[in-house]
């Protein structure tokens, strides 16, 4: 995902998809073990839990291209102020 150097809205949203895509991966590779082990219980819970993690996703994903369009595109005037023009 671009972010801005110096905008916190940028660097705030980046860290915070970074925790979903950290968790994702640990969800997933728990969904793996528990199919592995036939524990069909878990691996449903452990799946529905990786859906509002991927829907979490990219939802984050939405808002940061969005932000990015509505503050950093076409040298909009808080682009030109993180950017010290």
């Amino acid at each position: 995902m671009d972010t801005v150097q110096g905008c916190t809205e940028c660097a705030r949203m980046a860290d915070e998809y970074e925790a979903e895509t950290m968790l994702w991966f640990r969800l997933e590779g728990h969904l793996r073990i528990a199919e592995y082990g036939h524990d069909e219980e878990a691996a449903q819970k452990i799946a529905r839990d990786l859906d509002v993690v991927t829907k979490k996703r990219a939802e984050l994903r939405s808002a940061m291209e969005r932000h990015n369009l509505e503050c950093h595109e076409n040298g909009s005037p808080k682009m030109r102020a993180v950017n010290g023009a």
